[in-house]
């Protein structure tokens, strides 16, 4: 069951924020929880600047209050903040624990090359620090919600499919937990994906010739699918019609995302090491790469203090 009571929506007030805010207004309602909003403005006090401090940071303010609707307003319990602070994930991260946020929504640009490698991305950053599920959300080729902005209905939250990926890891099991729920909730289809790797693009004779092995890459992928069965039981196929699904690749990232692109994935669920340091940066993150380039929105579940399925929806995943 899923039991979601407070929702964070970062903005710095680009349309990928707004984009975000669209979701967690939609999810704060869909859940009646309490949607919180916040902007993290550059430490400027210690730097000389021309203008007013305080005005600078009312101005922030009520650029947040811009964004909020009357219905926002009348229907949900708001909150809103500017935190000042020269690492934005850092001070999201904070106000996520401190004020015991359930999920995370974030909006991303999804920067790639050298634009990435200069500037990283926050997204990236929470989603490797959240103490939360996060969602991000970027420039989108599928929605899951749908809002008509000259209605005065509430946005509907529309999910037909979702696509689980795992490694069989700790991380990915939390990640069917959600994906199965959020399913059941929502009466989507469950797709449950795991990336092989390529063998034959990885085995090389004594001459530094390629030598394909069709029956080893053909043993890899079988064993991968029978694990991937054992994760799905009787109940899933029949109520949420899941499918186990191997893709062949190795780079697991950009298999994902061209799956997700191909089949109309409406949301991809995947778990995180929260990898940092010097294993961050000679391994990276599938995670993260997926965040990056998905065409639809990707919610991110790594070892969560706080989790918004109740505890029972973890467990049956680990006893499937």
């Amino acid at each position: 069951m899923i039991v979601l009571k407070r929702v964070l929506v970062t903005t710095d007030f680009s349309s990928a924020s707004d984009a975000g805010l669209a979701y967690g207004r939609a999810l704060a309602r869909r859940f009646a929880a309490s949607l919180h909003v916040l902007h993290v403005s550059e430490n400027f006090f210690l730097r000389s600047t021309p203008s007013d401090l305080n005005a600078l940071l009312a101005a922030k303010a009520r650029a947040i209050d811009d964004r909020l609707t009357d219905d926002d307003r009348s229907m949900l319990a708001v909150h809103t903040a500017v935190a000042v602070s020269d690492d934005a994930a850092d001070a999201i991260v904070s106000y996520a624990r401190r004020e015991a946020i359930d999920a995370i929504v974030v909006g991303t640009h999804g920067r790639t090359g050298v634009q990435h490698l200069v500037s990283g991305s926050v997204a990236e950053h929470v989603v490797r620090g959240a103490p939360c599920p996060v969602l991000t959300v970027r420039q989108l080729e599928h929605e899951f919600v749908v809002q008509d902005y000259d209605s005065s209905e509430a946005p509907m939250i529309l999910l037909r499919k979702i696509l689980v990926a795992t490694d069989f890891s700790e991380p990915s099991d939390a990640a069917l937990a959600y994906g199965q729920e959020l399913a059941r909730t929502f009466g989507a289809q469950l797709l449950l994906a795991h990336v092989v790797d390529d063998v034959s693009a990885r085995a090389y004779g004594p001459d530094g010739c390629l030598v394909a092995d069709p029956e080893l890459q053909r043993d890899v992928e079988a064993a991968a699918l029978h694990r991937l069965e054992g994760l799905i039981s009787g109940e899933d196929r029949e109520m949420l019609r899941a499918e186990p699904v191997i893709l062949t690749s190795h780079v697991p990232a950009s298999a994902l995302v061209q799956y997700a692109s191909t089949r109309a994935i409406d949301l991809i669920v995947m778990g995180t090491h929260g990898r940092s340091g010097i294993s961050h940066l000679l391994m990276g993150s599938v995670a993260e790469r997926v965040v990056r380039t998905a065409p639809c929105p990707v919610l991110t579940v790594r070892h969560p203090e706080r989790e918004f399925l109740r505890p029972d929806a973890l467990v049956a995943v680990t006893r499937t």
